[in-house]
């Protein structure tokens, strides 16, 4: 898979910021892969690209310390926000979630994103869900400058 991704992006990687999303799907709600970044890793670490985004919010932070792995040569952007349950994170649940991934990477090579994609969720619950984050997030950055 790295090898088939690395050739697609050839022509473009270092003449523009990449990222790529590892998440284990969304099939009306439920993930449809083994919910585990270990076994993928250092693979995964071949990537040619600057950012990579993993779904923490839906498994409660399990594998959080991926990220310090990431880090060391890659920007890493954390799925703060659950897609696929129609809890609305308050902005205090954010600024915990932001806080507990500072304790493993440092905050200049840290994005925060929801899991996934908002497509299937509804769109009041992501409204919510976004202007609670963006909050968070700027609550932590505020603190940090």
């Amino acid at each position: 898979f790295v090898d088939i991704f690395n050739r697609t992006v050839e022509s473009v990687a270092g003449r523009c910021h990449l990222s790529t999303h590892l998440c284990f799907g969304n099939f009306k709600g439920h993930a449809v892969g083994l919910r585990h970044y270990a076994p993928m890793f250092p693979a995964f670490m071949a990537m040619k690209v600057d950012e990579i985004h993993v779904e923490m919010a839906s498994r409660e932070f399990a594998e959080l310390e991926v990220i310090a792995e990431i880090t060391r040569s890659k920007d890493a952007a954390v799925g703060i926000v659950d897609v696929k349950s129609y809890y609305i994170e308050s902005v205090a649940d954010i600024v915990e979630r932001v806080q507990a991934c500072l304790q493993h990477a440092p905050a200049d090579r840290l994005s925060f994103a929801p899991d996934c994609g908002l497509s299937q969720t509804a769109r009041w619950a992501a409204k919510r869900k976004l202007a609670h984050m963006v909050e968070g997030v700027h609550a932590v950055r505020d603190k940090l400058s």
